[in-house]
């Protein structure tokens, strides 16, 4: 069920290059305490347990579930968004690469301090007012 749950809220791309969350094995905080009230929903909805769903109404049971169970709910989701997207192979499809963006890592270009000039030139715009 865990990656069932992985793959309604993480996907993945193909035209991206980018796995879904149970490809890299993403680990839940939580789980235990988490799945039976995914699957308390959807019995509550529709008579069926969370894996008979389909996607979209898997989905939508995943939004459902953060309203009933707001702290357990996030914290999971949450867990698994920081996982997949600190992964090695994430951050290399994302092209942001597995190194820290400061100070050895990503190139930004500089900027160009020239467009402020006229703003400088104008001088103050305010007026002085009495103490």
């Amino acid at each position: 069920m865990k990656d069932v749950f992985l793959d309604t809220i993480l996907p993945g791309d193909e035209g991206l290059g980018l796995p879904s969350a149970s490809a890299i094995a993403v680990v839940l905080v939580e789980w235990d305490q988490y799945a039976p009230v995914l699957d308390q929903l959807a019995i509550e909805a529709g008579g069926e347990s969370f894996l008979a769903l389909d996607a979209p109404s898997r989905l939508a049971l995943v939004e459902k579930s953060r309203r009933k169970q707001a702290r357990l709910a996030n914290g999971v989701i949450v867990a698994a968004l920081k996982a997949y997207y600190t992964h090695p192979q994430v951050l290399h499809a994302l092209g942001a690469g597995a190194v820290p963006p400061f100070p050895d890592g990503n190139f930004l270009e500089d900027d160009d301090w020239s467009i402020l000039e006229p703003v400088f030139e104008r001088g103050p715009i305010w007026r002085e007012v009495p103490a």
